[in-house]
């Protein structure tokens, strides 16, 4: 009985051998360089929090929770 995933994988990893001649040391080369331009492009990646450019917008009192002014009452003379 075979196992499709494990056929499928077997496949995969015969065409990477045959990209690179069956050489190992050519593979290895290429990962290396491949790893290290991985990397230089991460390192300039923004990492921090994204800011935000348009100022949120400020929401609305309710009538009922509205400070109310109050006034001094007025002394009639």
């Amino acid at each position: 009985m075979k196992d499709p995933i494990v056929q499928e994988v077997r496949e995969a990893r015969a065409a990477v051998a045959a990209d690179f001649d069956f050489d190992l040391h050519k593979f290895f080369a290429w990962a290396k360089t491949h790893t290290a331009i991985e990397k230089k492009a991460k390192h300039r990646l923004p990492t921090g929090p994204v800011k935000q450019t348009a100022k949120p917008k400020a929401k609305s009192k309710s009538p009922t929770s509205r400070k109310r002014i109050v006034r001094p009452a007025r002394a009639l003379a």
